[in-house]
């Protein structure tokens, strides 16, 4: 339960004024999941649980079987049942970034509830009509702050080896006519591949939303999920849903900032939607759907990934094997049918001339 000016927690008050900017409120404006939420006495905290549809309390007003003072909802104090915190949230509380709060805040508290509080993120969604811009322009700023970041570490993790590698190559080229690398393909070579997956990052997402939006939907239906829907409501999880859902669960991303947690960011990410997912049928449907759509979203975000993993493996090994075969097909090739030369006949060796010696006549 929180406030609608600013999202600051209402519980435990016991006026109808927020403490933080002063907007006043009604307990009768919020809706909560039944007997999720007690409603204390203001004189002997004695508990009533809300049993209406709306998770009030029924009656409204009434003699206190404690203190027997005459109490009514709006002067109760709201507290959430034990074991029911998650279910205690108010229906109609906004997402945090829809907020007039600060900018840091809505954005700490709307990735906080993608993190840790995926179900009460979900039951904010299902409040309200779809607010796509709202969710493109915090999933626009999840993004900046991954790329800056990614870009910082790019180029700092670049420069370093750049400066040790140029190091070393002056160390070797001092007096031996080592060949020096030009700095600038030492540049493009430590900087190159961080700053190219930087960049692509956001657009790969921004390609992977929609197409996983997609699936989910289909998937969604196939499963039968719009079963439980009255014929009068209108459609539960639509594309333009699927894709708010997961803008708005894209928080879970910045978990990539943390060392050595980084690697489970895009896992974080799926569970996130799948359990917003089936928060936000819930709060449509009921309980009786919310199985199938966490596994539409799960199925539907693996779907990309299985393709490209699945697509990738297979056209390097057609790239392997056609070149395998290009390089056997040109071994086997059969050689050039060409006449021997005739072998060159020997030159004759002239024989050395005998030469006679002269005998020396005497005299």
């Amino acid at each position: 339960m929180r406030c609608k000016g600013c999202s600051h927690s209402l519980w435990n008050l016991t006026g109808n004024i927020c403490p933080e900017c002063g907007k006043e409120f009604t307990r009768a404006e919020f809706e909560f999941q039944p007997y999720s939420v007690m409603f204390k006495c203001p004189s002997c905290a004695q508990p009533y649980y809300g049993a209406g549809e709306k998770g009030h309390l029924v009656p409204t007003a009434f003699e206190c079987t404690s203190c027997h003072h005459a109490i009514d909802m709006e002067s109760c104090v709201l507290v959430p049942a034990k074991g029911r915190e998650e279910d205690a949230v108010a229906v109609g509380a906004p997402v945090p970034w829809t907020t007039e709060a600060s900018f840091f805040r809505r954005l700490w508290e709307t990735s906080i509830a993608a993190l840790i509080k995926p179900r009460s993120l979900g039951i904010a969604i299902a409040a309200h009509e779809p607010r796509l811009k709202s969710a493109m322009a915090y999933f626009g700023v999840v993004m900046g702050i991954l790329l800056v970041i990614s870009l910082v570490c790019a180029v700092a993790q670049g420069g370093f080896m750049m400066l040790m590698m140029g190091g070393l190559g002056g160390l070797g080229g001092g007096g031996g006519g080592a060949p020096v690398v030009p700095g600038t393909f030492l540049l493009a070579s430590q900087m190159g591949p961080g700053l190219i997956l930087s960049v692509g990052m956001p657009l790969f997402y921004g390609i992977y939303i929609p197409i996983s939006a997609a699936v989910a939907v289909v998937l969604w239906r196939i499963l039968g999920g719009e079963s439980t829907r009255e014929s009068h409501q209108p459609p539960t999880l639509t594309f333009v849903r699927a894709v708010e859902i997961l803008l708005w669960s894209s928080g879970s991303l910045l978990v990539t900032l943390v060392p050595c947690v980084g690697s489970f960011a895009s896992v974080w990410w799926i569970v996130s939607a799948a359990i917003v997912t089936s928060a936000f049928v819930g709060a449509r449907l009921g309980a009786a759907s919310t199985g199938k759509s966490a596994w539409s979203m799960v199925l539907g975000m693996l779907a990309p990934l299985l393709l490209i993993c699945g697509i990738a493996p297979i056209a390097i090994a057609m790239v392997i094997v056609g070149s395998a075969r290009a390089n056997l097909s040109g071994a086997q090739a059969p050689a050039p049918m060409v006449a021997p030369a005739s072998a060159p006949e020997p030159e004759p060796v002239a024989e050395p001339a005998l030469v006679e010696e002269a005998v020396p006549t005497p005299n």
